[in-house]
């Protein structure tokens, strides 16, 4: 994302529990040494660059908690972008905005919202609410960890249960490819894309590993 040419990347260290079970998710060969970007940034980066016109033509765009690499990228391009977040005071020109209850009127082009929803209680509503200020033909990009086929929520579970069986105490379920149907549901059309879609270098694809297989899809959704 920052143009850097490395003979090697740092690699992303962590063990999560998920459903109970420790699951190292060390992958090497993975963060920028100079932007700190990881694999999902760079992704999304070269998705946005490929497979939409959002760098293309002039459109207005809102992108939720922003990731410091796209946010200088999409802030750089002729569009009209607002960076929104429920903290703005780490970027100059961000507003407040709470996902469930967004402050603007169908008057998008694209709504970029990344590793998000998994914080959010009621995910659905913020859906609604993305969908609600789209104009016609207007797209989501979406992204969130996904860990097979079937979504796992628990709303029982306190902070400590649901490190033990999300990975993390502030991811409230523990997504599956499943995330489709409810994109669905509020009225999307949806296509799903992973890294097997996109060519280029943002990974080493010779690496394997848990947090790979987790971070390697998008939602790109149409009103």
């Amino acid at each position: 994302m920052c143009g850097g040419n490395f003979n090697r990347m740092k690699p992303f260290v962590g063990s999560f529990s998920l459903r109970g079970v420790e699951t190292d998710h060390y992958t090497a060969n993975a963060i920028c040494p100079r932007c700190h970007s990881e694999i999902r940034q760079r992704f999304i980066t070269e998705f946005i660059r490929v497979r939409t016109d959002l760098l293309k033509r002039r459109q207005r765009v809102i992108h939720f908690a922003p990731e410091i690499g796209l946010y200088k990228l999409l802030g750089d391009a002729d569009i009209d972008y607002v960076p929104a977040d429920i903290d703005p005071s780490q970027f100059i020109d961000a507003i407040y905005a709470d996902i469930t209850e967004i402050p603007f009127q169908e008057e998008f082009d694209h709504v970029i919202c990344i590793h998000v929803l998994e914080h959010i209680p009621d995910d659905r509503k913020a859906l609604r609410e993305i969908y609600r200020v789209l104009k016609p033909g207007g797209r989501a990009l979406l992204a969130i960890p996904i860990y097979g086929d079937t979504t796992y929520e628990d709303p029982t579970l306190d902070f400590s249960g649901r490190e033990k069986q999300y990975g993390k105490g502030d991811h409230l379920r523990l997504n599956g490819l499943d995330f489709a149907e409810k994109l669905k549901s509020v009225g999307f059309q949806v296509e799903l894309f992973s890294f097997d879609d996109i060519p280029g270098e943002y990974l080493d694809r010779s690496v394997k590993s848990p947090h790979i297989e987790s971070d390697k899809y998008l939602f790109y959704c149409t009103k």
